[in-house]
């Protein structure tokens, strides 16, 4: 009896021995492995470049010919009898028996500009199948300032009463040899280093 509880102890051992397999041990930097090798972390500071790019505003003075800034108005015709005893100085249109009119035109040039130049405005009429052609007017306008180039025209309105067609034309404008500044916008790059920490493990 003693001889089985040996035999049966013994086998409870040795079972219990198979089950049970111990685990590997850790492994600390500076210890070897298995191969026989020594590992151990390694921290480097590695440069990285990076491109930043921003834009950038600067001021250049740009030259050249140039038109001056200006406003032209062209105000309403004006059709007057000027021959007609009572009627002389009213609206033609009102003077159905006038024999003689008048027909003005005005076109108003303001200088919009910061240099004073010179205009030349032109105008020409038409009564039926004639026409008129108006000596050319030049007037030279400081800046900020208006001129108003005036033309008028006699003719025989006719029976029934016809009123003249007027045209005005700018003829010439002024340009000015001029330089002024300009903002512009330019892109511009520029490398720029940062230190990066990298960990790597060696093993000898």
């Amino acid at each position: 009896m003693r001889i089985f509880i040996l035999m049966v102890t013994v086998l409870v051992m040795f079972l219990a021995g198979c089950n049970g397999v111990p685990a590997a041990p850790e492994m600390q930097e500076g210890e070897e492995d298995e191969s026989g090798l020594q590992c151990r972390n390694v921290t480097e500071e590695i440069p990285v470049v990076e491109e930043i790019c921003e834009e950038v505003s600067y001021t250049e003075e740009v030259c050249g010919i140039r038109k001056l800034e200006y406003a032209a108005t062209e105000l309403p015709k004006v059709d007057l009898c000027v021959r007609d005893g009572p009627c002389v100085g009213e609206p033609l249109k009102n003077c159905p028996d006038c024999d003689k009119a008048m027909s003005r035109c005005v076109l108003v040039i303001t200088n919009e500009d910061d240099k004073e130049g010179t205009w030349e405005v032109g105008a020409n009429y038409t009564i039926g199948a004639f026409g008129f052609n108006k000596e050319p007017v030049s007037h030279s306008i400081k800046p900020n300032e208006s001129f108003a180039f005036d033309f008028n025209q006699l003719y025989a309105p006719g029976k029934p009463i016809n009123s003249a067609r007027c045209e005005l034309f700018i003829m010439e404008e002024p340009m000015i040899d001029d330089c002024h500044d300009e903002t512009r916008t330019v892109l511009e790059c520029r490398n720029v280093t940062n230190i990066e920490t990298v960990v790597t493990e060696v093993c000898e």
